[in-house]
């Protein structure tokens, strides 16, 4: 049962000008709505904390949108923990997402391009636009609502723009805000979508969040997960199982994937050199990694591998190895931002040319802002993206045809990881020695084997045996390097 009423939360301090009196939506949240409220959360797919039950939920403040509100919505959970969320919705009885009404996604859209302000009862919402905004009124825009949602709502604005409303929210700027407009307006770098503006919401003792962006709509591109799967499928059918390919076969009949993958190499290393080409902006500034990071780095993966094994219990390695032998060769190189959650669903691929686009820079959901825009070694994202090869040729590989993936999948990783050295050489992030690069990698592997395990227990129960095994063969080869010693 809910309680009566949900303690607002602790960095919540009105400011001496605020109004007294308690927020109109609050006084109208009576037991049955508080209950509608909790329901409706629970089932949305962008909810975080599908484990936990809500036992109060409190609306802290409502902006008008026209027929609808964007309600600020926190959650308290039978663990203690407190979760905020944006939640436009309608005017009418019930609980109703108004993002389903194009007139009110217009609305948001409006606020960005124009960098209007509306005030709530305890804050207010800002627009804010790039030089790269265009004058076209939102209100002349068709407006339709994507598939595929995660962690946040995207809408299509004819063939310009993409609108991304965040729904959990949390104080700070959204990697995705604060990547792709260092990405626009700071570097060259073309292979990710321009950001147009964003939406924040500040509260009256000065806290801000990112609510939304507007970025470019990317055409004439499919998801590069889909592609992937595609291509090995198509692979998979002329292979036979009383017979294992050579790497030259391999090469031969999969040209389309493996030159994907070098492309891709290509841009990721891009991206990194991008992303490490402003000394003069603090936060993207890149730094030097000293013996303390490394050792801050090694203890999160082994708090990652302490989580995964006591979720694997008997499947899980019996060994593990110590992570700060694999890492101590980036000591002296540099840390930067990059992209946190680096894996082919955060692509599209572009048939015509070969190219990809890199998207969603939000990083990992289930880590908090603060992780998220934490400067790290580069190489995480290379091991992301290695981990989502493995994900792609398990997922595609029909039955028996095991020694078929794993040759494709070693021409593959070689590809990728090829290309990705051979773009980055020289850059300040990459490790001096192809040894060090190495083991840093599996380290990262690892650790996000371990994270995948956690993330899979949670959403996708079925699917954990696929980073449990990628998690045995990163610590089977970091053991097998000889330095790596155990945990």
């Amino acid at each position: 049962m809910l309680t009566a009423k949900g303690a607002t939360p602790p960095s919540h301090s009105p400011g001496p000008n605020a109004r007294k009196r308690p927020g109109k939506a609050v006084a109208l949240l009576d037991d049955a709505m508080r209950e509608s409220l909790a329901a409706w959360l629970a089932r949305q797919r962008w909810f975080a904390a599908k484990d936990r039950r809500i036992t109060s939920v409190t609306i802290d403040d409502t902006i008008p949108l026209g027929a609808a509100r964007l309600s600020v919505v926190s959650v308290v959970l039978d663990d203690g923990g407190r979760q905020t969320y944006a939640a436009p919705l309608g005017d009418g009885d019930g609980v109703a997402d108004a993002l389903d009404d194009p007139p009110v996604a217009r609305r948001l859209l409006e606020l960005i391009l124009t960098g209007e302000r509306v005030a709530g009862e305890h804050g207010e919402v800002r627009g804010h636009r790039t030089m790269l905004a265009p004058r076209v009124p939102a209100a002349e825009l068709p407006v339709r609502r994507l598939g595929g949602e995660q962690s946040n709502t995207s809408i299509a604005f004819g063939d310009l723009l993409m609108l991304k409303v965040f729904r959990r929210l949390a104080e700070g700027p959204n990697p995705e805000q604060e990547i792709t407009a260092f990405l626009t307006e700071r570097t060259t770098f073309r292979n990710a979508p321009r950001l147009a503006g964003h939406l924040e919401y500040r509260r009256q003792d000065g806290a801000c969040m990112t609510l939304a962006v507007a970025q470019e709509l990317i055409h004439g591109a499919r998801d590069g997960w889909t592609f992937m799967l595609d291509e090995l499928r198509r692979w998979f059918t002329g292979a036979r199982a009383d017979r294992t390919p050579t790497p030259e076969d391999v090469a031969r009949s999969a040209g389309v994937s493996l030159d994907a993958l070098r492309r891709l190499g290509q841009v990721t290393a891009e991206l990194h050199r991008a992303l490490a080409s402003a000394s003069d902006v603090p936060a993207f500034a890149p730094e030097i990694i000293t013996p303390a990071d490394v050792a801050r780095w090694a203890d999160a993966v082994r708090r990652e591998l302490e989580d995964a094994r006591r979720v694997l219990r008997d499947r899980a390695p019996q060994r593990m190895p110590d992570p700060s032998h694999g890492l101590r060769g980036l000591v002296g190189r540099t840390r930067i931002r990059h992209h946190g959650d680096y894996h082919l669903g955060q692509t599209l691929y572009r048939p015509d040319t070969g190219d990809f686009v890199v998207i969603d820079f939000e990083g990992e959901p289930l880590r908090s802002i603060a992780e998220r825009r934490n400067k790290h070694a580069a190489l995480r994202d290379v091991a992301g993206m290695l981990r989502s090869i493995d994900y792609a040729v398990v997922s595609a590989m029909p039955r028996g045809l095991d020694a078929w993936a794993r040759v494709w999948h070693t021409a593959a990783v070689d590809a990728f990881v090829g290309a990705y050295r051979a773009t980055a050489d020289g850059a300040s992030f990459l490790p001096e020695t192809e040894e060090s690069f190495r083991r840093a990698v599996l380290v990262f592997e690892l650790e996000k084997a371990a994270y995948e395990v956690m993330y899979e227990t949670r959403h996708r129960p079925d699917w954990v045996l696929i980073p449990a095994a990628g998690l045995a063969r990163a610590a089977a080869a970091l053991m097998a390097s000889g330095e790596a010693g155990a945990a």
